[in-house]
């Protein structure tokens, strides 16, 4: 497995796409600190590789299996990616998009830290019903 982050991380959303949570999990640490903006009742805090399973479980079943992701740049350090995201979904009838920034670290070929940082929060808030 190579160990460059921008490639990990686009071999991880990829995995995500393809809706391979085996894959997915193999690539989160067992101990991964996954930290989402606390919105959607399924966000905040995340700690565990199961915990961050678990999440886009209910992600997925909240949106109908809608809820996609893609990687459109990255920037990496040995041991970091940062890498935008543009991502969609549909709920209720309405269609959400936008973009966030995704810094995950990476140690042994495995995330052990995520931080989300939403361009517009405010959208998120009101596709999850909490404007």
């Amino acid at each position: 497995m190579s160990a460059d982050p921008s490639d990990l991380t686009r071999r991880f959303y990829a995995a995500r796409a393809a809706g391979d949570l085996d894959a997915v999990r193999a690539f989160l640490a067992p101990d991964v600190a996954w930290q989402e903006p606390e919105v959607g009742g399924h966000m905040g805090l995340l700690r565990g590789a199961e915990a961050v399973i678990d999440m886009i479980r209910r992600a997925q079943a909240a949106t109908g299996g809608s809820f996609r992701l893609a990687v459109t740049g990255t920037l990496a350090t040995g041991s970091h990616c940062a890498a935008l995201i543009a991502w969609s979904a549909a709920r209720d009838g309405r269609l959400i998009e936008g973009r966030e920034l995704a810094v995950l670290g990476w140690h042994d070929g495995r995330i052990v830290s995520a931080q989300f940082h939403p361009e517009n929060l405010a959208d998120d808030r009101a596709f999850w019903g909490e404007a």
